[in-house]
């Protein structure tokens, strides 16, 4: 599980890819149109929240960038729905 000792960052994104059975999802920037992987996760609460996401809904997340680029951790939903979707 992560640890909030790195610096955070918001983004505003839609699932490609929902979460795998390795914990593994890709996103996509709305601003910036690039694609980036989550995979790891603050708790298995906000794990299961990501979890129940599809391709195409829309997620506000705080996130933790990983050591590789274009990884990072979550650490909370800003917000989440269908109502929230993006294209």
């Amino acid at each position: 599980m992560l640890k909030q000792q790195q610096r955070s960052c918001e983004r505003a994104s839609v699932v490609v890819n929902p979460m795998d059975d390795n914990g593994r999802m890709e996103l996509r920037d709305v601003e910036t149109d690039e694609t980036y992987e989550v995979v790891d996760y603050i708790d298995d609460e906000l794990a299961a929240k990501l979890g129940s996401l599809s391709t195409g809904e829309a997620v506000n997340l705080e996130l933790l960038a990983g050591s590789e680029s274009d990884v990072f951790g979550a650490v909370r939903i800003e917000s989440t729905g269908p109502s929230a979707r993006f294209q």
